[in-house]
C-alpha cells in the first residue's frame, strides 16, 4: 500500500491570516486534537477544507474567546478582501466536497471550476506531461462575466517547464505558491499566450482581475500527477493553507477517478473476451455489439443510471455464458433435442450464473444472466419469476432479444414488422413497460433519421444469420411450451440432488402440481406384486393416501396402468371406474409413464373444475413423461441397491453393519 504524501501547509503570515488548529490550540491553551473535536461537534465555530480545519478570528471573538481580538481589529480594515477570502474558501470547501463524490476526472474538472468561477475565482488544470518535463493545459474555468473575447490558449496544448517557472517550482517542492505581485503574473502569461503576448496577457489580466495567483500540486500516493491555478482579484497569502487541503482532496478524487476507470476498463475488456468465446463455442453469427449498444439505448430511455446501463450491456453479451460448459451435440443438433437434452440445455442460465459470481467485479451480473430465461407471466425458468421479481436487467434484455429475434427471422423484416410481433408477446413473454419504451425510442430514431436503428436489420439476401438462428437452440426455447421446459428442468435439477425414493417421489408430484397449477397431484408405482399399483406420494389431498393400492383395471389410474393408455376423464360423476378421495373434485386426468417398453408408474391430476383437462394437456405430459420415468427408474434401482446392501446375500438377514 504506497503512502500519501500529504502537502504541508504554509502559517499565515499576518493577523488577518485564517488561523490554523495549532495556532487556535496555543492561543486558548488548549491541545490542538482537543481543538479539532470541538469543531466537530460545533462548540468551535471553523471551516473544514479537505482534511483540515481553518478558523477565522472574528468568529471565534462572536464566540466568546477574546484573544482574538486583535486580530479581529487588524482585519476590520481589509473587510472587503476578507469578504472575498470567505467567498473563496466557502468554494474551494464546496468543490472539494463535491469532487471526491464523481467518479469521471472531466466531470472533476467542470464540477470544481464551475464553483470557483461562481465565487469570482478562473481556474486552469494541468495533468503531467508523458515524459516529466511539462504540463498539459486539460481544463480551465472562467467567470461567465469575464469570458467574453478573451484570449485563451488552447487546451491539450504541452508547455515545457522552461515557460512555467512557478509550477515547475510548486511540482518539484510539492508545496503551493503564492504570487501577488500583478505585472509578474502578466509577464508569466504573456510568455505563454504567442506572438502577442503582453498585450493579450494584459487583455487577461483585467478581464480576471488577476492581481494574484495560487499555484498548487496534485499529489497522488508519492507522486506528482498535475497541477491547479487558480487566480482573482481577491486572492491572498492566507489562502494558501486551504489552497493546499483543497489540492489533496481533488488529487484524491482524480486518483479514485483513475482506479475507478482503469478496473472498468478491465472489465470491459474481460466482458469482450467472454463475448468472443460465447460466439466460438456456439458456432453462429452473433452481433452482440449492436443489440448491446441497443439495450444501453433502452435503459437510458426508461431513465435507467449508468450503473444499470453498464450492467444490462455487459448482461447481454454474456447471457449465454453457461453454453460453454453444455456438449457439443446438444448445441449442435437444434431443434431435435430428447426431453434429457433440453434439460440440460436450461441448466446453461444458472451454470452462467455460477461462473459469473466467482469473479468479483462480474460478480454483479449472476441474478441478471440466471434470470434471462425468465417470463413477465411466470413461465419461463429456472426460478419461474414473475413481472418485477425479474431484475430490470433482464426484462430489458428479454425485449431486446425478442426484437432481435424478430428482425432476424428473415432477410428484410422492418422496424415495424418487428415491433409488431413484440406488441404481441406483451404481458407473456415481455414488460408491456419496456416494450413501449423501446417503441418510443424506434419512433424517434426513424423521425430523426437515425442510421443505427436500421443498422439492426439482415441486409437483403445476407442468409447467414437466419440460417443460424433457425439452427439454434435458442430459438427452440422461444417456441417450446415454457411449463414443459420448467418441469423438466426442475425434475433434473432434483434428480441431481436427491436419490432417496420417497423424497423424489414427494418432489415430483409438488413440481408437477406448482408448475400446472392441478388442484390434485398423485403419482402411482407398482408394488411387486403382479396388476398391483400403490400410492408413492401426493400433493395436494386433504388424506393420507400414501401407501394405498389399487389393482390393475380398477379406479381410472387401475385402468391406465392395466391399458397403458392416458384418460381424460371431464366428469368423474358420470364414470364408473373414479375412486373419489376429494368431493370437490369433478375432472380427472391419469398418464402411464413409460420406459423401455414397460409401465413403471402413472401420474394422476385431478381438477375442481369440470373438464379442466385438454389435449395441450395430454400434449405436455406425453413431452416430459420420459423425463419422469428415467428419474423414477433411476431412483428405483438406487432404493433396490440400498435395500440389498442392508441384508446378507446368503441368507436375506440383515447384516452385521446394519446393526452396529
Amino acid at each position: 500500500m504506497t503512502r500519501r504524501i500529504t502537502q504541508p501547509a504554509p502559517q499565515p503570515d499576518s493577523p488577518q491570516a485564517l488561523l490554523t488548529v495549532e495556532q487556535v490550540a496555543r492561543a486558548i491553551r488548549r491541545h490542538p486534537e482537543v481543538v479539532r473535536r470541538q469543531a466537530r461537534a460545533g462548540r468551535l465555530p471553523g471551516l473544514k477544507v479537505g482534511r483540515g480545519w481553518f478558523f477565522r478570528p472574528d468568529q471565534l471573538v462572536a464566540a466568546g474567546y477574546s484573544q482574538f481580538r486583535g486580530a479581529v481589529s487588524a482585519a476590520a480594515a481589509a473587510a472587503g478582501d476578507a469578504d472575498r477570502s470567505r467567498v473563496f474558501l466557502e468554494a474551494l470547501s464546496e468543490a472539494g466536497l463535491e469532487a471526491v463524490q464523481l467518479a469521471d476526472q472531466e466531470a472533476i474538472f467542470q464540477a470544481v471550476g464551475r464553483r470557483l468561477a461562481q465565487a469570482g475565482v478562473g481556474s486552469f488544470f494541468f495533468l503531467m506531461a508523458e515524459d516529466g518535463q511539462g504540463l498539459m493545459m486539460v481544463h480551465r474555468e472562467v467567470p461567465a462575466s469575464s469570458a467574453k473575447d478573451m484570449p485563451l490558449s488552447p487546451l491539450g496544448r504541452v508547455y515545457p517547464f522552461s515557460k512555467l517557472p512557478m509550477l515547475r517550482l510548486v511540482c518539484e517542492s510539492r508545496r503551493p505558491h503564492f504570487l501577488g505581485d500583478p505585472e509578474a503574473i502578466v509577464q508569466r502569461t504573456a510568455d505563454n499566450v504567442g506572438p502577442h503576448g503582453m498585450e493579450q496577457a494584459r487583455q487577461l489580466s483585467r478581464a480576471l482581475g488577476m492581481r494574484a495567483a495560487i499555484s498548487a500540486p496534485l499529489v497522488a500516493g508519492d507522486r506528482v500527477i498535475g497541477a491547479i491555478t487558480v487566480v482573482g482579484p481577491g486572492l491572498r497569502q492566507s489562502d494558501v493553507t486551504a489552497m493546499a487541503a483543497f489540492a489533496n482532496q481533488t488529487a484524491a478524487a482524480m486518483e479514485a477517478a483513475r482506479l475507478l476507470r482503469q478496473s472498468r476498463e478491465s472489465e470491459e475488456a474481460m466482458v469482450e473476451m467472454l463475448a468472443m468465446a460465447i460466439g466460438l463455442r456456439e458456432g453462429t453469427v452473433r452481433r452482440g455489439p449492436e443489440h448491446a449498444d441497443l439495450a444501453v439505448r433502452l435503459g437510458r430511455q426508461l431513465g435507467l443510471d449508468d450503473a444499470t446501463c453498464r450492467r444490462t450491456r455487459h448482461a447481454i453479451l454474456l447471457q449465454d455464458l453457461g453454453k460453454v460448459s453444455l456438449p457439443d451435440p446438444i448445441l449442435r443438433r437444434g431443434a431435435d433435442l430428447g426431453a434429457e437434452e433440453r434439460a440440460v440445455l436450461m441448466t446453461h442460465p444458472a451454470v452462467g450464473a455460477q461462473f459469473l459470481s466467482r469473479f468479483a467485479p462480474l460478480a454483479p451480473l449472476a441474478p441478471i444472466v440466471r434470470a434471462h430465461h425468465e417470463r413477465y407471466n411466470g413461465e419461463g425458468y429456472p426460478d419461474g419469476l414473475r413481472g418485477t421479481a425479474i431484475p430490470i436487467e433482464t426484462r430489458l434484455i428479454g425485449v431486446v432479444n425478442a426484437f432481435r429475434n424478430q428482425l432476424e427471422t428473415a432477410p428484410g423484416v422492418t422496424i415495424a414488422q418487428a415491433l409488431a410481433g413484440l406488441r404481441e408477446a406483451r404481458e407473456a413473454d415481455l414488460d408491456p413497460a419496456v416494450v413501449d419504451a423501446l417503441a418510443a425510442l424506434c419512433e424517434r430514431a426513424q423521425l430523426a433519421g437515425q442510421g443505427w436503428l436500421q443498422g439492426l436489420r439482415l441486409p437483403e439476401g445476407d442468409p447467414t444469420p437466419a440460417v443460424a438462428q433457425a439452427h439454434s437452440p435458442k430459438d427452440l426455447l422461444t417456441v417450446a411450451d415454457s411449463r414443459e421446459l420448467r418441469i423438466i428442468y426442475r425434475i433434473a435439477q432434483e434428480m441431481g440432488a436427491v436419490l432417496d425414493l420417497d423424497v423424489l417421489l414427494k418432489r415430483i408430484v409438488t413440481i408437477v402440481r406448482e408448475v400446472m397449477g392441478y388442484y390434485l397431484v398423485s403419482l402411482l408405482l407398482p408394488t411387486g406384486a403382479p396388476g398391483e399399483i400403490r400410492v408413492g406420494a401426493h400433493s395436494g389431498y386433504l388424506a393420507d393416501i400414501a401407501g394405498m393400492t389399487i389393482p390393475s383395471g380398477q379406479g381410472i389410474t387401475g385402468w391406465v396402468y392395466g391399458s397403458g393408455q392416458p384418460l381424460l376423464v371431464p366428469d368423474v360423476s358420470r364414470d364408473s371406474r373414479y375412486i373419489g378421495f376429494d368431493p370437490n373434485v369433478h375432472s380427472e386426468f391419469a398418464f402411464p409413464l413409460m420406459s423401455r417398453g414397460r409401465i413403471v408408474g402413472v401420474l394422476n391430476a385431478e381438477s375442481a373444475q369440470p373438464n379442466a383437462f385438454s389435449d395441450a394437456d395430454l400434449a405436455l405430459l406425453a413431452a416430459v413423461s420420459s423425463q419422469i420415468a428415467s428419474t423414477l427408474e433411476v431412483a428405483q434401482m438406487h432404493d433396490r441397491l440400498k435395500q440389498e446392501a442392508m441384508h446378507d446375500p446368503l441368507t436375506r438377514l440383515y447384516n452385521r453393519r446394519l446393526l452396529l
